[in-house]
């Protein structure tokens, strides 16, 4: 098993593909939105949601219009997609129980995340043992924090996370565009 990371030239003119000529405006429409989200967290978390549900009322719509078509006769043909369809519809009904739930949601990511930071090392060789160790703890800390304040703290972590989580994501992409730019100046 090769873990050798790639040469960053080559990333960077691999992503020139999928990043096209819009990626600064994207990438300060993120920033904007997260700056956005850090200072109405609460907005950002019902925005969060309202996007979830609209995700899975459509995958819900998509998937009974292709058992029908199918001329599905099963109850499981039909469960799954009725089941999108409650949970987006409960989501756009109550958005204090969606964001508990994605609260819920990145509880389970943190700790999963904080699993895979601990066991990391040891499939790389202790190849950086030492960050992947204090991501861990910090996706611990952070998992600790959304179970002791949910699921009123939901409500504004939700919207902390996924700002600054845009934010890091417009910067990203900001940064990859400028590499582009200078491996295509050069």
């Amino acid at each position: 098993m090769n873990i050798t990371p790639p040469d960053l030239t080559t990333i960077i003119k691999s992503e020139q593909h999928y990043l096209g000529k819009y990626t600064l405006v994207v990438g300060l429409i993120l920033i904007v939105i997260g700056i956005f989200g850090l200072l109405s967290p609460v907005i950002l978390s019902a925005a969060t949601d309202g996007i979830l549900a609209g995700i899975l009322i459509l995958g819900g719509a998509v998937w009974i219009a292709h058992s029908y078509q199918l001329h599905a006769h099963g109850l499981g043909d039909w469960f799954r997609p009725l089941l999108l369809l409650i949970t987006g519809a409960i989501m756009v009904a109550l958005p204090a129980a969606g964001i508990a739930s994605i609260g819920l949601l990145f509880i389970l990511y943190f700790f999963i995340d904080a699993y895979r930071n601990f066991t990391r090392p040891k499939v790389l060789n202790g190849i950086g043992r030492g960050w992947f160790f204090f991501s861990g703890i910090i996706d611990v800390l952070i998992a600790l924090l959304f179970i002791v304040t949910w699921p009123q703290g939901s409500l504004i972590l939700v919207g902390i996370f996924v700002g600054v989580n845009l934010i890091f994501d417009g910067i990203i992409l900001i940064i990859v565009r400028n590499g582009i730019i200078g491996l295509t100046k050069s």
